[in-house]
């Protein structure tokens, strides 16, 4: 699955973006898609905050508070595709910037020809880096659902669990379900993946607190993760 949002004030000019990403989606590739359209910027940042996993991002920078809260939202989406929505009169200086990370740029005023050229680049970028993904395993953890191929950014990943024959990956309030084996999980996952249960391996970069007499990991999302004896030795150093 791949989900995309896009942010734009002008809602005429979000029906056409939105219609042209949907038929560009169907012709591309063979993913469910949810793609959220929001005219405005207050719904939209309450939408950010309640989605633990972005893909895509379309985003109008028009207007200081919008440019502002892109940046914030950089932060936590670094790995989610960008393509910018400006005025052509709009200064390049105050938007192509490092924290921003534009992959692409959309200029007003555009042709329906030119929206689709960009979108369809746009699109394209993301799919051939969700392969190289795949095959190289750099940014994401690519997981098989009955949806498609979900990439999730390592950042994100609170943790995964063993439960009823499959794994499921915690993002924030979030989980995803795949089959696969926490051993073999163990092995090939970067080395800030810590095994600290039969059943569990935690980022540790998540972790807040080791409540080691208690047996338990506290995670900076307000999550709690048990920890076993046999792995305790691991997580001394957050126990201190």
């Amino acid at each position: 699955m791949i989900t995309m949002a896009a942010y734009d004030e002008n809602e005429a000019e979000l029906e056409t973006i939105k219609a042209a990403t949907k038929e560009l989606a169907a012709r591309l590739t063979e993913d469910v898609w949810k793609l959220e359209s929001i005219s405005e910027l207050k719904q939209f940042r309450s939408f950010m905050a309640t989605t633990p996993l972005l893909d895509l991002m379309l985003y109008d920078v028009t207007g200081q508070e919008a440019l502002e809260l892109l940046q914030r939202f950089r932060k936590d989406y670094r790995a989610a595709g960008l393509l910018i929505l400006a005025d052509s009169g709009l200064s390049p200086m105050t938007y192509l910037k490092p924290d921003i990370h534009a992959d692409s740029l959309l200029l007003r005023p555009w042709t329906r020809e030119q929206l689709w050229e960009v979108l369809e680049e746009f699109i394209r970028g993301y799919l051939e880096m969700m392969q190289n993904e795949s095959k190289e395993g750099q940014k994401l953890y690519i997981i098989e659902t009955k949806e498609g191929k979900i990439g999730i950014p390592f950042v994100n990943i609170c943790y995964f669990e063993a439960k009823e024959k499959k794994i499921r990956v915690c993002v924030g309030r979030e989980e995803f379900a795949f089959y696969y084996t926490i051993d073999r999980l163990a092995e090939e996952l970067p080395k800030n993946f810590i095994r600290c249960h039969r059943g569990f391996i935690v980022n540790s970069l998540k972790i807040r607190k080791v409540m080691l007499s208690q047996n338990v990991i506290c995670l900076t999302d307000g999550l709690e993760i048990p920890l076993s004896r046999s792995y305790k030795a691991d997580l001394k150093e957050w126990g201190k």
